[in-house]
Formats: structure tokens, sequence, C-alpha cells
């Protein structure tokens, strides 16, 4: 039948070997299944050229819309695999997203964990003065003529270790005297960790103070504040910011990363157990001694809290630098989640004034990121400028800081500067009378 094309028709042209019914505008197709294979080949073979169509009797738009998918268009197998295809794409795309946020979140968390004592950049820190008067910590710092030294990449941080045993101590930091003082010079383009530690007995004046003191009273009298002012006063450095942590939470810490590995003698295994039995009377106690002698978290915390074994503070302190590199070294061991796990228990038990974008920066994004876990070390006081011993009705070590500073410039910095010279205490050794030749190799740890 056909149809005027004034009516916007088509003309359908069946094959002579294909009758079709009267109400229907398709061939029989139950006639072909067989000789070609089943309806879906039949399908299939319409997919794919003209012929075909005209061979089932299509119309010629049908024909006409089959030849344009071969040509240009996509087929139905095509289309099956594009959208497999896209489903698996978007499944990792939100996979990646899920990770991504949930990274974000989880930095957060640990972030979280911090006490922060921030301030606002206004905000006046003060102290209490040796008459009792608060005073702005600003008002009785000392004003210097030279600039020290500054690099952009280099930051210092002071690491402090309180001990909350004692009555006197309270949740600011306040109260009692810090057992370690160390700061920690990170280079973020080196992707270097220096260490300074500074002996807790060594005299100092204080900002705000007319008399010297040991350097650990700094932190009874002022709290972390003052102690940072002290430092900075005595080396001629620049402190951004500090951290301390009680010694009541370093087991956890210590335990965080698998323990560490010390070179243990036997005199300071006896000492230590003591210290143990102190802290915890059901603590297994440390029961070898010898190089590479492993600990866990309380029986570490005993044996850095040794003093009265060898060179006094000198080897103390070496104890406690010995203690913290293998914390580092079994932290940069564990895994990526173990690293997170153990930066959980260590961010938790910090106290800090650092700004929570660099703790960001450096605990979550520098530290983990190091390929080698080895850090420097130095300890002040240097020998051959200090003398120690009994003055008046305490044991103290009396230094000369000037003799100090040059080492420190190039320690840090790699290079020396002018300085404003630090008022020293009584019984401390003139500058001329000071080892200063002694080379700085040979004294980094």
């Amino acid at each position: 039948m056909g149809f005027d094309d004034s009516d916007n028709m088509y003309l359908s042209v069946p094959d002579k070997k294909a009758p079709r019914e009267p109400s229907s505008e398709f061939t029989d197709t139950s006639k072909y299944p067989e000789a070609r294979g089943g309806i879906d080949d039949v399908i299939a073979d319409l997919d794919g050229d003209n012929d075909s169509a005209f061979d089932y009797g299509f119309s010629i738009k049908k024909a006409g819309a089959a030849s344009h998918s071969k040509a240009g268009g996509i087929s139905g197998v095509k289309r099956t695999r594009l959208r497999i295809i896209l489903g698996v794409l978007a499944g990792l795309l939100g996979i990646f997203v899920g990770v991504v946020c949930f990274g974000l979140w989880y930095k957060d968390y640990l972030l979280s964990k911090i006490t922060y004592e921030t301030t606002a950049s206004n905000a006046v820190i003060t102290i209490v003065n040796e008459e009792g008067n608060t005073v702005a910590l600003t008002d009785v710092t000392e004003s210097t003529q030279y600039e020290i030294i500054r690099d952009e990449p280099i930051k210092n941080f002071l690491l402090i270790g309180i001990d909350s045993r004692y009555k006197s101590y309270n949740s600011s930091g306040t109260g009692d005297r810090s057992d370690v003082i160390v700061i920690m010079s990170v280079d973020s383009n080196k992707g270097t960790i220096k260490l300074l530690s500074i002996a807790r007995d060594s005299y100092a004046y204080f900002p705000g103070y007319s008399n010297p003191h040991k350097i650990n009273a700094a932190m009874s009298y002022g709290g972390p504040d003052l102690l940072q002012a002290t430092v900075e006063s005595c080396l001629r450095i620049k402190i951004d910011g500090y951290a301390y942590v009680n010694f009541s939470h370093m087991a956890n810490i210590i335990d965080s990363v698998g323990g560490v590995y010390v070179n243990m003698t036997s005199g300071e295994k006896n000492v230590a157990n003591k210290y143990i039995r102190e802290m915890n009377p059901n603590a297994a106690l440390i029961d070898s001694t010898g190089n590479g002698t492993w600990l866990n978290g309380i029986q570490a915390v005993g044996y850095a809290r040794v003093r009265y074994v060898g060179n006094g503070d000198y080897e103390r302190m070496e104890r406690q630098i010995e203690v913290l590199r293998s914390v580092m070294k079994q932290y940069m061991s564990l895994s990526a989640t173990g690293k997170l796990a153990a930066m959980d228990d260590v961010l938790a038990a910090v106290v800090t004034n650092i700004d929570k974008a660099d703790i960001e920066k450096y605990a979550l994004d520098f530290l983990p990121s190091l390929q080698n876990a080895e850090m420097q070390y130095l300890q002040l006081p240097i020998e051959g400028c200090y003398n120690c011993g009994m003055y008046g009705d305490e044991w103290s070590m009396r230094c000369n800081w000037n003799a100090f500073i040059p080492y420190v410039q190039e320690y840090f910095y790699g290079e020396t500067c002018e300085f404003d010279e630090v008022k020293i205490p009584n019984h401390a050794p003139s500058l001329s009378n000071c080892d200063t030749d002694i080379p700085l190799d040979h004294l980094i740890h």
C-alpha cells in the first residue's frame, strides 16, 4: 500500500520472498530464526547493514536508522560497555573522595587531641616577677642591638619534659621545674631535625629577675613562656613555639611505637628499676643489659630518669636523647596506619602554643614523610666553657653562654654572626678562659 508524499508518509517495500501479514508493518520473522540463528541474531543483523533490514521488510526509514547506528552511533553492546566503564570510574571517584574526606576528618581529629595554649596576636603575655608583681613579659625582655639569624625554612621549637610526681605541679606547667629542656630545629627544605639539649642545672638570668637561677626553675616561676624567653635570651635565637609533655604520658607514647632500644648497663638497670617500682609496683622490671636492650614504656621512663650513675646530668641528658631518638626510629619503621595510631597517643599528651597549622605541617605532613630517622644532637654546656660544684647551698653549673652562641648559630644555621653579649652568672669562666676552639663536628652526636 502506498501513501501520498503530501501527507509526509513513507513507502514500505516488502521483499517478494517474505509475505507479510495484512495487519503488520513487519515481516513474519517466526519463519527465520532456525535459518538465521534465532531472534537475537536477527536483531544483530538488523543492526549491521541495510540489506538485512530490507530482507526483513523494514521500512526505508528504519533501515536508515540502522545504517546511522553503524556509521556514527553507539551500538547496544558498546553502550553497555560504556555504562560499565562509567560506573567503575564513578565508583573509583567515590572511593577517592571518601578517602580524602576521611583523611581530612582524621587530621582534624588528631589536631583536636592537642591541648592548645595559643593566644591572640594582640594578647599580652604576663609573668609574675621576683617582687610578686604581674608584668608584661615584653616589658622585662632585654632589647638587643644585633638582629638574630633568621632562615624561613628553619623553625626552632622548645620541647619541655615535666614530672607530675611533684605535688606542686599544675596543668599550666608552673609549679615545678622542667626535667627536660630540648630545642628541636626543623629544616623543612633539607628534611633534617637537629636537637639541642640544655642541662637543667645550668645557671641563667631570667627576664624580670635580677638574680640568676637554675634554668629549669623558669618553668616553675613563670611557666613555659618564661622558660622560652630565657632560652631565647641566653642563646640569642628565635624560638617559634613550645610543647611540653608530662612524664606520666611518655610511657604511653613509647608503647605506641612498640617500645625502644637502649644501651643498658647493670648500674643503670638497678637505678631504673627503683624508679619503676615507685611509678608502678606491679610493673615488669628490666631484666637485661647491653646494647640493644628493649624497654617498654614505663621501663624507658625509669631509664630516662636515671641521674646518679656516671657523669650526673650529662649522661642523664644522653639517656633522654637516646630514648627520644629511638622513639623516632621506631615511629619511622611503622606502617602508615601505625604512624597515625601512634600520633594519636603523641598529640594527646602535648600542651603547646604552636599554631595549629604548624602542628599539621610538621607533625602530620613533614614528620611522616621523612626518609631518614637519624637526628643530630648537641649538648650544652660545652666542656671547657662552664664550672660546676656547690655554690652556696646548691650544686649548679655556671655557664658562659657567650661561648655557646657561635656553636649554636653554626649548628642550626650553618653560619655565625655578631650578637649582643649575654650576662653570665658568678663563678662562670670568662670567655678568654673558655675552650672555643673545639670543632663543631667533634661535639655533634
